[in-house]
């Protein structure tokens, strides 16, 4: 997966990040019955601005588990 970064102009209004389950509307929003589940890990945290310096390390993570959360929605709707 690549996670480019991501910048959004509307004339006057600028939004750099957009993190999980975000929404930037422009006119009406309905969001029924909405579910999010994720597992994040930062190590070097977030460089969130114009001027922010990009260091792209080379990692790896050796993750055998399989399902490290089970999760399921419920729901009447």
């Amino acid at each position: 997966m690549l996670f480019a970064p991501m910048v959004v102009n509307l004339l006057g209004f600028k939004v750099n990040v957009a993190d999980r389950s975000a929404v930037v509307n422009v006119g009406p929003n309905q969001q029924i019955d909405l579910f999010v589940s994720t597992k994040q890990n930062q190590g070097f945290g977030e460089g969130n601005g114009d001027l922010a310096p990009v260091y792209i390390p080379i990692t790896v993570v050796n993750d055998p588990d399989v399902n490290d959360s089970n999760s399921g929605k419920w729901s009447l709707i």
